[in-house]
């Protein structure tokens, strides 16, 4: 790939709808999806001229030098790290430099519910003629799977509820496509309130039958509260804990807003 359809590609993503920005830096994988590391190595991709990608988890930062779509080593972290990677340039011929370096993006990255990016200036690392590794490369020495199937937006909204959440109940065309806790409660909802909400939310609608997210607290005997997810053939009900509405809208209006 030319770097000009490179930067091409790079534009186009940052235009679409699924982009996410907080404060200032870029969502690149929100409840999992995709996978933290799969999306560090996306980034690195993306990246041509020779940039400091400032990479949040949580309150934990590491900035990765990356250049012609290589990574050339870790800049700096605030986590404590048990190696010496920070500063080094990453080689093939120093393997246990390369598994250092995943273990440290491993420690910081891979749990993280949201992960963020900044692309900023580059700073002054190794002595220049040092390339780094292809991307193609580290997924292969990090065993990191790239192609994986994006995940529908269904999907990644349970996944990024995940945590919040007691119990789900995920219907896809008719079907029930996966669940997740006691949800005996929810199929008893299922069976005798859903379908009968849906025929009268719909004439209130009059055809605009777009994203819903329905919140009702509660509703459930145990004290935890019941959403209900409309997304085109999709339905999921969530029994959630109160405490987690926050979040569970934030997250919505991430990928459906």
């Amino acid at each position: 790939m030319s770097e000009l359809n490179a930067l091409a590609q790079k534009l186009s993503a940052l235009i679409t709808k699924d982009v996410v920005f907080d404060a200032g830096a870029r969502v690149i994988s929100q409840g999992g999806s995709p996978d933290p590391i799969t999306a560090i190595l996306d980034e690195i991709n993306d990246t041509v001229l020779e940039r400091n990608l400032e990479i949040s988890a949580g309150s934990e930062t590491i900035q990765l030098v990356a250049a012609g779509r290589r990574l050339r080593g870790i800049y700096s972290t605030t986590a404590d790290t048990s190696t010496d990677v920070v500063g080094k340039v990453i080689s093939r011929e120093d393997p246990d430099l390369v598994k250092d370096a995943s273990l440290v993006l491993s420690q910081i990255c891979a749990d993280a519910d949201r992960l963020t990016v900044r692309s900023l200036m580059p700073q002054p690392f190794g002595k220049g003629e040092e390339r780094g590794i292809s991307v193609r490369e580290l997924s292969a020495l990090w065993q990191a799977e790239r192609d994986e199937t994006p995940k529908t937006p269904m999907e990644r909204f349970l996944a990024s509820n995940a945590k919040g959440v007691k119990s789900v109940m995920h219907v896809s065309k008719g079907e029930i496509a996966s669940t997740s806790g006691d949800f005996k409660a929810l199929q008893a909802i299922w069976n005798n309130q859903v379908l009968e909400f849906r025929k009268k939310n719909k004439k209130v609608l009059n055809g605009e039958d777009g994203p819903q997210l329905v919140c009702l607290e509660g509703v459930l005997e145990d004290g935890t509260a019941a959403a209900l997810v409309v997304v085109d053939s999709d339905i999921a009900l969530m029994a959630y804990q109160p405490e987690h509405f926050g979040a569970m809208h934030k997250s919505w209006q991430s990928i459906f807003g």
